[in-house]
């Protein structure tokens, strides 16, 4: 019964949308708006949210709204995301101890003898 119901109610609401006014805007946008009050209805019954979460919020399944993520989600995972009044930031996270620490050698004083792969350049004589 239920079902059948819901059936007569979109067969009314179609034949509706076919008789049209002057340019059937009105008509248009009712249909529309019918339309995605549905889809959102039957996306929140599914445990999602209202609408499709863009990019760098995530569904909050008790509120149904879109939360923003700490940074907006660009922090990696050696990342945390750090917030300063109204600016965010990803900071490496802390080096446990016996982990691996990558940093640039200091330049050494001599050059090396070992011959490097980049390309060298001629000397531009002054004027």
């Amino acid at each position: 019964m239920r079902a059948a119901g819901k059936r007569r109610w979109l067969i009314a609401l179609l034949v509706f949308a076919g008789c049209r006014g002057a340019d059937g805007a009105v008509v248009n946008a009712l249909l529309n708006t019918s339309l995605a009050v549905g889809a959102s209805a039957a996306q929140r019954a599914a445990g999602g949210c209202y609408a499709d979460c863009p990019v760098g919020t995530a569904c909050d399944e008790v509120t149904g709204y879109c939360m923003p993520l700490p940074c907006r989600g660009r922090c990696g995972a050696s990342e945390r995301c750090v917030q300063t009044g109204l600016e965010e930031r990803c900071e490496s996270l802390a080096m446990q101890e016996g982990g691996l620490d990558v940093r640039p050698t200091p330049p050494s004083a001599k050059p090396s003898s070992t011959p490097s792969d980049a390309p060298r350049k001629d000397p531009v004589p002054s004027p």
